[in-house]
């Protein structure tokens, strides 16, 4: 319970809902890349410390992290940060997350993605605009030589909520899927609403200040 508590707190605090008080609970990694971080948040070899339950380092038992491999962002995880929703929308969404491909470096770079998207998707309540279709129009614009398709309409949907036919298109252009003719696709697909946050995410490079655990930067 303390360690769900913790990572609620942390998605939580970098969107703005907890003070900066609590930064000092992240734990970052071992300034010895031999060295590993244990479940407790301290630094130090052997089983103890890479065994059951370590989150960085040269992790040898369940649950351990070494740079992005998957776990620092689990099911225990991501009940936390999105316990608003049911346990089947909940999973579906972590497997379109999974099946993205993408994870993150750390724990902090964890907190800031996933504080970004419980504030586009209201938890993940949602991965379309609550204002859809009829806000659809509003987004007809374009800021590039990209028009959108007349017959489409290009509202936010995703985890980080794509929106403008500037972005879908090339967002598409990125994941190789004619997203500009078929924006659906982004809330029809779990693994393509988090492609598109990522691409969102890699596009403006906010990976490196997340990974910092600096939120601010990211906005």
């Amino acid at each position: 319970m303390m360690k769900c508590m913790h990572i609620y707190l942390s998605i939580l605090g970098v969107i703005g809902f907890v003070s900066s008080e609590h930064d000092f609970e992240r734990r970052a990694a071992c300034p010895d890349s031999s060295m590993c971080l244990s479940q407790w948040g301290y630094c130090g070899t052997g089983p103890d410390y890479c065994g059951t339950g370590c989150q960085a380092g040269p992790c040898t038992g369940s649950g351990g992290s070494s740079g992005g491999d998957g776990t620092i962002i689990n099911e225990q995880t991501f009940a936390c940060a999105f316990n608003t929703i049911d346990a089947g929308t909940r999973l579906n969404r972590l497997n379109g997350l999974r099946n993205s491909g993408w994870k993150p470096t750390n724990k902090d770079e964890a907190a800031v993605f996933l504080g970004h998207v419980f504030h586009e998707t209201d938890g993940l309540k949602t991965i379309r605009e609550y204002c859809a279709p009829g806000c659809g129009s509003h987004y007809a614009g374009s800021w590039c030589s990209i028009q959108g398709n007349p017959n489409k309409l290009y509202y936010g949907r995703g985890w980080f909520q794509l929106s403008w036919p500037c972005n879908y298109y090339a967002a598409g252009q990125s994941l190789g899927i004619d997203l500009l003719n078929n924006p659906d696709l982004v809330e029809q697909q779990q693994d393509i609403a988090v492609k598109t946050a990522i691409w969102f995410y890699n596009a403006n490079n906010m990976a490196a200040p997340a990974k910092q655990g600096d939120f601010a930067a990211t906005t």
